[in-house]
């Protein structure tokens, strides 16, 4: 037989009005935070797979550079990179020239490309030919 004690004075009933109502919210918050938690799986995965991405771009940036490196000393040095071609202007290209010369001023000037250096070169070594023959 029980003992009549602290534990008969601690239990208590609370009525609860619209028992499935309240069953239902309680539901519905769990399906909620469950939810998140999947989405919050998810985006450690992606974290997980850009750091992955992110060291193989390394890897791969590291390796590029060290393959240029190996190019630059395998290709014979040149200083035809240092020869700047003057186009030499006539009568109407010296009055386009002038008409444009504001526009030009209000330009930056853009750094030469790899191949409007090549083609410089390129003039250079054709001006060369043909004052040799």
């Amino acid at each position: 037989m029980k003992t009549k004690g602290k534990e008969d004075k601690d239990v208590f009933y609370v009525e609860v009005r619209e028992p499935d109502e309240l069953r239902r919210n309680i539901l519905e918050s769990l399906r909620d935070i469950v939810e998140s938690l999947q989405r919050f799986e998810k985006f450690k995965e992606t974290r997980k797979e850009k750091e992955h991405l992110v060291h193989k771009l390394r890897k791969d940036i590291g390796e590029l550079k060290k393959l240029i490196g190996d190019l630059k000393n395998a290709l014979p040095e040149s200083k035809l990179r240092d020869v700047e071609i003057k186009p030499i202007l006539k009568g109407d290209q010296k009055t386009k020239k002038k008409k444009h010369k504001k526009k030009k001023e209000v330009e930056e000037k853009r750094p030469s490309t790899e191949l409007e250096k090549l083609e410089s070169e390129l003039g250079a070594i054709e001006d060369k030919l043909k004052g040799l023959q």
